[in-house]
């Protein structure tokens, strides 16, 4: 019987875009193990889905006019088109919305509450008297009680990774309105962890395979004891609570997300029909976690627990968590608009490519930072030029020579390259065994070049002028060795060892089934020119910040003599005094803009409209309620900043200049913030480094004009 394993990735939050550090820290690893493990052998059940309930999605679709369901669909449908344009490729992807999961996460509620895990509590929750709402964990920021970084969250700190509560924070306030927050009285129901703390200790000092950052950072979070959990929250967007006086309430995200690998797994195995496969391969299986460090404590404490308190369910046989991905320095986030989004990469580069280089510097140990230029200078250098390079080379002089590959009598360099390469892959498959996927790959390059090394020192070319028998069978070790390679580099970039695999085979890669003890057999090969394997990246020179933003004070403010829609100002920029046109008319008066703040486009080319030069542009954002002008408690004359570049001093920009940074509102952290494109990274709009501010409530993605 195969060896069963069940591989899950944390499941990716519905309420936006997936970003190149997602795809590193918890993606491409499942993926890449998923791939591996089945061309090993292995029988694999590789699930992940989409978390789509929890506060954050209600109040976007609060903002945005729309249901809380049609923003998870809306999220829940992209993100599979992006994994699937990654090759990244789930057995199945479901959602926490589907009512099996409600079903199921109800079910492991009662069984925990019958196994006496479960406890109803008064507990003292953080309230928003503003918005009259409680507020999740998540949605309270103060500073850290541990290392004092002023924007931690009530759930956890991204600076030192505290487990927080909300009553931790100094300073607590509202993320949503960025008032203080109270703490009020209410009912919840807690998971009571610490009846297992000795379990869990003992159960992670036994994991000695973990990565150390893994099993030594779990330790270390729960050496001052495992505290029960609060696993209900004040809200209407999630999994009801199956008990009487429950009633508005549901269960927190934390509690049933983590149950959705089941609810997959158990939908999975419906749609297939196999109702009893999850079963079979959670009892039978070996149980692969991958997600990103932030997720550690859910998958490595919690979860385990939650298994062991069901006395039904197995514990992880491995967590993998990476670091994180950091561009400049600076933690990948879709919530600061840090990094790319995996779109954002699509539109300069090829998924092959994008593979491959995120592999090369996966974040498995420490932090890495990612750099376009460092990628471009790997994919070509290594992927295309000495690997795909290597099986053009050998195809291409085959079949224009006419030659038929034939396995003949070997000469010792042909017997060392073939010894080279069972070493090569024993090396391979060892880190590949342990989650070391950059080591495996660099065990990898390295035999990419002892195979360029042999097929230039066997020389064909000139073999072929006296002996076409030596010839053929040179041509033979060759591809036996770019077989070797091209199922080696198959799990990380398997679109191009797919062509590689059609290149020498003529037929696709068998994916289920063993082949890596194939090689150890003789074989026949049918060549054939599938062109050039692995795109060589191109890179447009990076832009700068052309527009000159800033703050401004509006000191005199009138309706337009001229036209019924627009008003005019005099606006203070500290060093200047300017006039604007706006057509603002409809939607504030003179009296009611007079004094505000706004942020003025300095260097737009001058234009009369209606016989009234306007020397610049404000900034408002533009949604189905009206315009809201974008502002600032900053003084008149301060730089407005694209993320942390300044303005370049190029000189003066047209509107049409203006669109290319495609302005708009997003949701960050809880609030709609201005932010603008450049270099294909999303950048926030900033005065003296903090977010500018949209006047009233704004709906995600408006457009700033």
């Amino acid at each position: 019987m195969k060896e069963r394993i069940v591989i899950n990735c944390a499941l990716p939050y519905a309420n936006n875009h997936l970003h190149i550090g997602h795809i590193a820290g918890a993606y491409l690893p499942g993926d890449i193990f998923n791939r591996y493990s089945r061309i090993s052998g292995k029988e694999v059940m590789f699930i992940c889905g989409s978390d789509e309930y929890g506060t954050p999605i209600a109040l976007q679709a609060e903002r945005e006019g729309k249901t809380p369901m049609e923003v998870a669909t809306e999220f829940h449908l992209e993100h599979m088109n992006t994994f699937k344009s990654l090759d990244i490729g789930f057995d199945y992807f479901g959602r926490t919305t589907d009512p099996a999961h409600e079903k199921y996460s109800q079910e492991f509620f009662l069984k925990l509450m019958e196994k006496g895990f479960l406890e109803k509590r008064k507990v003292i929750s953080s309230y928003c008297q503003v918005d009259r709402r409680f507020l999740p964990d998540r949605y309270v920021h103060g500073t850290c009680p541990n290392c004092s970084s002023e924007n931690a969250r009530g759930d956890q700190c991204d600076e030192c990774g505290r487990i927080n509560d909300p009553q931790d924070l100094i300073n607590p306030r509202c993320s949503i309105c960025g008032n203080p927050i109270e703490f009020r009285e209410t009912d919840h129901i807690f998971f009571l962890a610490s009846k297992l703390e000795k379990e869990i200790v003992n159960w992670l000092k036994g994991k000695e395979d973990w990565k150390n950052n893994v099993r030594a950072f779990s330790l270390n979070m729960i050496k001052d004891g495992l505290r029960d959990r609060s696993m209900t929250r004040d809200m209407d967007w999630g999994v009801k609570v199956p008990m009487e006086g429950m009633e508005g309430k549901r269960i927190y995200v934390w509690f049933e997300a983590l149950l959705g690998y089941i609810s997959n797994a158990i939908e999975y195995s419906r749609k297939s029909g196999k109702d009893g496969y999850w079963k079979e391969m959670y009892q039978d299986g070996n149980l692969y976690y991958f997600m990103g460090k932030d997720n550690i404590f859910f998958h490595a404490i919690l979860l385990p627990a939650m298994n062991m308190a069901s006395g039904e369910l197995p514990t992880p046989k491995m967590v993998s968590a990476n670091e994180y991905l950091t561009m400049k320095g600076k933690k990948f986030s879709k919530s600061r608009g840090i990094g790319y989004t995996v779109d954002d990469m699509l539109r300069i580069v090829d998924k092959d490519s994008i593979r491959y280089y995120v592999s090369s510097v996966l974040p498995e140990s420490s932090d890495s930072d990612f750099s376009l230029e460092e990628m471009k200078d790997k994919v070509n250098s290594e992927l295309n030029g000495k690997y795909g390079n290597l099986v053009n080379r050998v195809i291409s002089f085959a079949t224009g020579k006419g030659i038929e590959p034939l396995k003949g009598k070997a000469d010792e360099l042909d017997d060392q390259m073939l010894l080279d390469m069972k070493k090569a892959l024993d090396l391979y498959r060892q880190s590949m065994d342990k989650i070391e996927f950059r080591k495996a790959l660099s065990i990898w390059l390295e035999a990419v070049k002892t195979v360029n090394s042999y097929f230039n020192q066997s020389k064909p070319w000139d073999i072929i002028k006296t002996d076409m028998d030596a010839t053929r069978s040179k041509i033979w070790h060759s591809l036996k060795a770019i077989e070797y390679l091209t199922l080696m580099i198959y799990p990380f970039v398997p679109s191009g060892a797919e062509r590689a695999w059609k290149a020498i085979h003529g037929v696709e890669l068998g994916k289920g089934e063993e082949l890596f003890s194939h090689l150890d057999e003789g074989c026949s090969f049918k060549i054939r020119d599938e062109g050039i394997i692995f795109r060589k990246i191109e890179l447009e020179p990076e832009g700068t910040n052309q527009m000159h933003l800033v703050v401004g004070k509006i000191v005199e403010a009138e309706d337009h003599p001229n036209a019924d829609s627009l008003l005019h100002f005099k606006v203070d920029l500290g060093s200047k005094i300017i006039d604007l046109v706006a057509g603002l008319k409809k939607y504030y008066s003179p009296g009611d803009i007079l004094g505000r703040k706004i942020i003025v486009v300095e260097n737009l080319k001058h234009s009369k409209i209606r016989g009234i030069e306007s020397q610049g542009m404000l900034l408002a954002a533009q949604d189905s309620a009206g315009a809201h002008i974008l502002t600032t408690e900053e003084k008149e004359g301060t730089e407005v900043t694209l993320g942390d570049e300044p303005y370049d001093g190029s000189g003066t920009i047209t509107i049409d200049d203006l669109k290319e940074y495609e302005l708009k509102t997003e949701e960050r952290d809880g609030l709609a913030v201005p932010s603008g494109l450049l270099n294909r990274n999303r950048l926030v709009l900033k005065a003296n480094g903090k977010p500018l501010s949209v006047d009233g409530k704004v709906e995600s993605n408006s457009l700033i004009r």
